[in-house]
């Protein structure tokens, strides 16, 4: 997710932390709008999380790029491209 009103929306122009399969991150308010199109109700977010550098790291099973290897060097708050860092929310709704 990234920082914004509820008509935030980043559309990548090519890729987001250098993963090709992102194609839009909506901040809280938006995908919480988009929930509620969808006829979900209660809608709630619990939590607001950067994603860190120790939760997405290489291991033992996973030696290959991590979260780190796609951030700036110069400026960790955002990706190699320039976006804003990860960012994960945690919402609860029922449909």
């Amino acid at each position: 997710m990234i920082d914004g009103d509820a008509n935030t929306v980043l559309v990548p122009h090519d890729r987001y932390a250098q993963m090709n399969n992102v194609y839009f991150l909506p901040s809280v308010s938006a995908l919480m709008g988009w929930l509620a199109k969808a006829g979900f109700s209660e809608i709630r977010c619990v939590d607001v999380a950067v994603t860190s550098i120790d939760e997405q790291r290489k291991t033992d099973w996973m030696t290959y790029h991590s979260l780190a290897d796609f951030l700036d060097p110069n400026d960790p708050t955002k990706t190699c491209e320039g976006y804003p860092a990860p960012k994960r929310a945690t919402l609860i709704a029922k449909k």
